[in-house]
């Protein structure tokens, strides 16, 4: 009998559809499954009538290594650690030297809060507070010179030779201010004037200090794809607490009556002066 074009049966029509291989797959890419040299003994199950491969083993897929930022992080964890080992130490066992210290950036003159003299500032919760304030302050500038590239992370050794350049520079200039102070003071005799104009100084950066090691753990130790609005944050805080400072200086020279032209002269020579040489120094100019 012959068979037409109708009598014709589709094989593919008629055939069971087999299963598709699965592709080799595991779990996560930072704790590897298992060593490559290993293998995960899997048991083959097959169907009557079907058949199908199974992947006998698995194996690691190795992660993308994530791009270093230009701060080390190892530099940062410990110095943010140190510091937060500062401020446990200081709330603890200095929190009354550190509460009379803050209030004398107020407006309010007290005259219980205002040191003896200069030799205060050598005494351990001065100490530790300076060295709290140089730590987060010269983290914060080194990073926010690093991130913004208006230095290279060739420079320097990195950043953490860029850190201990400026915490250095910090420092000095906090002994030049504070040994001018006492230089001044001796010519003019205004010797409670500049103690707490130095009190003043000390404990504004500390406060400062205080809100960028907050800004600088957010930085480095948070999932934050841009920090720029963190160190515009922090720059506006430094802002501030200069304006503040100066604010108080002038009130400290009304308080005392002393002349606006005294200081006007201090203003220019004690902290527009320096500011204008850090930025000659740096280029800026």
């Amino acid at each position: 009998m012959a068979s037409g074009p109708g009598d014709t049966i589709s094989v593919a029509a008629d055939t069971l559809s087999l299963p598709v291989q699965q592709t080799e797959f595991s779990i996560g890419q930072i704790i590897p499954l298992v060593s490559p040299a290993e293998d995960i003994a899997v048991k083959d199950e097959r169907v009557a009538g079907l058949t199908a491969d199974y992947i006998s083993g698995l194996k690691r897929v190795d992660g993308i290594p994530r791009a270093s930022g230009p701060v080390n992080s190892d530099m940062s964890f410990i110095l943010l650690s140190l510091s937060f080992l500062i401020i446990t130490l200081l709330t603890l066992f200095g929190r009354r030297t550190v509460i009379t210290g803050l209030s004398s950036i107020s407006f309010r003159r007290n005259e219980e809060n205002i040191p003896v003299g200069t030799s205060e500032v050598f005494t351990w919760p001065p100490i530790f507070r300076n060295i709290f304030s140089v730590l987060n302050i010269s983290l914060f500038a080194s990073t926010s010179l690093l991130v913004t590239g208006l230095v290279e992370d060739t420079l320097f050794n990195g950043s953490t030779g860029l850190t201990a350049i400026i915490a250095g520079s910090f420092l000095a200039s906090l002994f030049l201010r504070h040994l001018s102070c006492i230089v001044i003071a001796g010519l003019t005799g205004f010797k409670s004037l500049f103690r707490e104009y130095m009190n003043v100084i000390y404990n504004s950066w500390f406060a400062c200090s205080i809100l960028l090691f907050i800004l600088n753990g957010l930085i480095h130790f948070t999932a934050v794809q841009n920090p720029l609005p963190f160190i515009i944050a922090g720059l506006i805080i430094i802002a501030i607490f200069l304006l503040i400072r100066v604010l108080v200086l002038l009130s400290i020279f009304i308080d005392r009556h002393v002349s606006i032209f005294y200081y006007i002269l201090y203003l220019c020579a004690l902290e527009v002066l320096p500011v204008m040489v850090i930025l000659k120094l740096l280029g800026v100019f």
